[in-house]
């Protein structure tokens, strides 16, 4: 044992990784896997890739972007939906042997290795820098544990893949430094070229970085009698032609990528621009409570000294460090939605984190003063983002979203063009997300402590809720929808501490499959594209993952899918499963297949339900395509 002790000891940033992997292990709720939509869409693009190897989504999605035959491309980068194939499979593969077990804490290692590899290279970098043993452990730990971070460890967005990119990618770049060697090179090429493929405008991360690579000095060790200090000493550097070469390999896949789906580079937000006013949007993101990154991550206070003293050392690297830093700032303050929407913190800030963190090691590591004040800000840091992670966000913007929207002064919206709206009086409402954003007396780690309390109370979460009862102003007060989201019933769930692996142990009936969802919509996109054989096959495995709960859609899915693969039998099986019989899906399906629905529609609605499910049929439309058009139909 003294023997392990002391590997970790002389091995600060392998010790950093174990620590926070052992947090997240100890408080990730692996529940709010799979329930954002953005993540769902990104998940479902992992299951084609996963099990077809092709690259579409059903049109279920409002922002997929269509193409013919019925289905669409997630509009989202897909280096989030290649990493989890690997995580898809593993959850096939468990879902062989266990059916209905949950692939949720599977799925969710994702965002925990990637934080667990961001807090490593982080720590990395700042040892081949220079720091000290302490100030490595520091880094790595604080990067996850008291920064935003820690609240994305369950999270299916992409942020924990784009910290433990930007992180290791730092690690080579800092190592390339001390050892110039081409490896390094080509790692640092590779790793940073990889962050475009996650998110596009990530670039603006790797550009500089790797353009640093070209101007930088060798960090040469002193001597032992020197202990951990380093000099300054200026060498021949090898070629950047390792860099570059590493980098094309991913950045040449996601040429690739945007010219299938979208037919150009930079294809996936067409309309979105950077229209917010720069200066509120630069004070929101930096002061500001609601959304400020010195609030969530206090740390990045000690990253300005830190860069101070690097730039002394080695001015290349942290002129890229600091125009990686500014980059991101820039770009989120003018972004027309600059919050991030739903998320916990500063979401587009998370590529910034890594860099801050680096100089902050270095301003923790000169001198006691400032060792102190590291750990004071580290404590607060992590103080803040608790309360995040035991209530997560997800759960949050669910019930935000059954709110009325509540007023907002002109001031607080100016510059916000969704989600704020005006009334005839001309007072300006703004959506309960929105005051998420925008007004302090609903500051999140205030409401999301509100919200535990509750929890923590039992009995009838819900109806407090709808009471009023987190005392907000302006009020807060969730209705209890009639299909509520796996989201909402977490939210309004008692109180459980989370870790990862709960939902083997302690299933909850009713919450969302990660797997099933990526698989349900997978089916839907083979239904709606003309392929019902292979949709029938995929929804039953949804269905075997339901087992005593299927919902009614799923079914009235699978029968759909398997009356147009001829298998009349096998669709009259399914739709005798349906615990609502006259569910307006079951009911397309059956008038599909010559029944008399009369006995469940209302005489003066029956002609015109069935002449729209005839005429949907006739078009060769599947259920959830007919209720698409007639949804949208109804809001024109």
């Amino acid at each position: 044992m003294a023997s392990v002790l002391a590997a970790f000891r002389s091995r600060p940033p392998l010790t950093a990784a174990l620590l926070v992997l052992l947090a997240l292990i100890a408080t990730t709720d692996e529940r709010s896997f799979g329930v954002i939509p953005d993540g769902k869409e990104m998940l479902s693009a992992g299951a084609a890739l996963a099990f077809h190897g092709e690259l579409g989504v059903s049109r279920e999605f409002a922002n997929a972007v269509p193409r013919e035959g019925g289905d669409g491309f997630s509009r989202y980068g897909l280096g989030q939906s290649l990493a989890e194939v690997p995580f898809l499979w593993s959850a096939r593969a468990l879902h062989a042997v266990a059916p209905s077990a949950s692939s949720n804490p599977l799925l969710v290692l994702l965002p925990i290795l990637s934080l667990a590899a961001a807090a490593w290279g982080v720590a990395r970098a700042a040892g081949s820098l220079g720091a000290t043993a302490g100030a490595q452990l520091f880094s790595g730990t604080a990067l996850v544990l008291a920064t935003p971070l820690w609240g994305y460890a369950g999270s299916d967005f992409s942020e924990p893949l784009q910290a433990g990119l930007c992180g290791l990618g730092l690690a080579a770049v800092a190592a390339y430094r001390e050892t110039p060697a081409r490896r390094n090179a080509l790692a640092a090429g590779v790793l940073l070229g990889a962050l475009p493929l996650v998110k596009s405008l990530l670039f603006i991360v790797t550009a500089p970085l790797l353009a640093s690579l070209a101007l930088a000095p060798r960090l040469q060790a002193g001597s032992a009698a020197e202990g951990r200090k380093r000099k300054n000493r200026t060498e021949t550097v090898p070629p950047l032609a390792p860099a570059l070469v590493g980098a094309a390999i991913p950045v040449t896949i996601w040429l690739v990528l945007e010219l299938v789906r979208f037919g150009r580079p930079f294809g996936g937000y067409p309309g979105e621009d950077f229209s917010y006013p720069f200066l509120t949007g630069l004070l929101r993101l930096t002061l500001f409570p609601n959304k400020g990154l010195l609030v969530y991550a206090p740390v990045c206070l000690l990253a300005a000294p830190g860069l101070l003293a690097l730039g002394r050392r080695d001015p290349a690297l942290a002129l890229g460090l600091a125009a990686s830093v500014a980059a991101v700032l820039a770009s989120a303050a003018s972004w027309w939605a600059w919050d991030g929407q739903a998320g916990w913190g500063p979401r587009l800030l998370v590529p910034a984190l890594a860099p801050l963190v680096l100089c902050a090691a270095l301003g923790f590591g000169m001198g006691r003063p400032w060792r102190r004040l590291g750990a004071l800000l580290f404590a607060a840091g992590a103080a803040v983002n608790l309360v995040g992670v035991l209530q997560p966000f997800p759960a949050v913007y669910s019930l935000v979203a059954t709110s009325p929207p509540q007023p907002i002064t002109a001031g607080r919206a100016a510059g916000t063009r969704y989600e704020v709206e005006t009334r005839l009086d001309g007072t300006l409402l703004a959506t309960p997300a929105h005051h998420l954003s925008l007004t302090p007396s609903w500051w999140p780690p205030m409401v999301h402590t509100r919200l535990l309390r509750e929890r923590r109370a039992g009995g009838d979460v819900g109806a407090r809720l709808a009471s009023g009862s987190l005392g907000l102003m302006p009020p807060l007060a969730p209705r209890l929808p009639e299909n509520p989201s796996a989201a909402f019933r977490q939210g309004t769930s008692p109180f459980a501490w989370p870790f990862w692996g709960r939902s083997w142990f302690s299933p909850q009936p009713g919450l969302e499959d990660a797997l099933s969802l990526a698989l349900r919509d997978q089916a839907t996109r083979d239904l709606e594209s003309g392929r019902p054989a292979r949709a029938y096959a995929t929804f039953g495995l949804v269905l075997e993952r339901e087992a005593g709960l299927p919902q009614v859609e799923t079914l009235a899915l699978a029968a759909n899918a398997a009356l147009r693969a001829g298998l009349g039998k096998e669709a009259e099986g399914l739709l005798s499963r349906s615990p609502a019989p006259c569910h307006p899906w079951i009911l397309f399906v059956r008038i599909e297949s010559g029944e008399d629905v009369s006995g469940c529609v209302p005489p003066h609605l029956h002609a015109g339900f069935r002449a729209s499910a005839e005429a949907a049929s006739r078009r060769g439309l599947s259920v959830s395509a007919w209720e698409r058009e007639t949804a949208e139909a109804r809001r024109r």
